[in-house]
């Protein structure tokens, strides 16, 4: 017999899958929310800046929760609801540190997404990179901080795909180290004197036959 908690999970997503994104109005700063929202229990809120770059995700699959942000990474957490599965009427109390049981439980049930919703394939090529980070530290709990940046998503989903996320390993200094100053080439006295007295030499030459020209034009006048 099948695991009821599966096949709830499985029916959750195939429900977000088919929901319709309802996209919020523009923030002050510009940000605006695009959110997905099944009747099963799974719900996708996505946040873009006016670019169209995906900056923040929050993934709820029944009473589990995963957050992604550019620059900061996945973090995981356990949602309470009081009998009904509207986010309003939910909580949700954050892990100390990411879980990699829930991440690899998110990343398993949406694998197997084929649609074109860029926002559902930014969330599931991100707990994608976490599963293969997860695999090749052998389960140890290490969570890529955040996948390289993803390309602008626009309002209506074209055909193409996105390019994939922005790698900025967790802890790590995100500074970039300073210019180094413009190094100038040492000027030789020698040959700066050289090319003075080669200057004024022209500008002798020059006055001189601008003389003669005068003269030789006076004469055959």
């Amino acid at each position: 017999m099948s695991d009821p908690s599966a096949e709830r999970l499985k029916a959750a997503v195939l429900a977000l899958y088919q929901a319709r994104p309802v996209e919020g109005p523009p923030g002050d700063d510009g940000q605006r929310s695009v959110w997905h929202l099944s009747t099963q229990g799974a719900e996708l809120l996505s946040f873009v800046d006016p670019e169209g770059r995906v900056q923040r995700q929050e993934l709820t699959l029944l009473d589990e929760h995963c957050v992604w942000s550019s620059g900061v990474g996945l973090r995981t957490g356990r949602v309470e609801q009081d009998g009904a599965a509207r986010a309003e009427t939910s909580v949700v109390h954050p892990d100390a540190q990411p879980v990699p049981a829930r991440l690899l439980r998110a990343a398993l049930a949406l694998e197997h997404y084929q649609g074109d919703d860029r926002y559902i394939q930014h969330i599931q090529r991100v707990l994608a990179l976490a599963r293969q980070g997860l695999v090749l530290s052998g389960g140890s709990g290490a969570v890529p901080a955040a996948p390289t940046a993803p390309a602008p998503v626009p309002s209506t989903p074209p055909a193409s795909n996105t390019a994939a996320p922005a790698a900025t390993p967790q802890g790590a200094s995100a500074e970039a180290p300073p210019p180094r100053p413009l190094q100038l080439p040492a000027v030789d006295p020698v040959m700066l004197r050289r090319q003075k007295t080669e200057g004024l030499t022209m500008l002798i030459v020059l006055g001189l036959a601008l003389l003669f020209s005068v003269f030789l034009l006076y004469w055959l006048l």
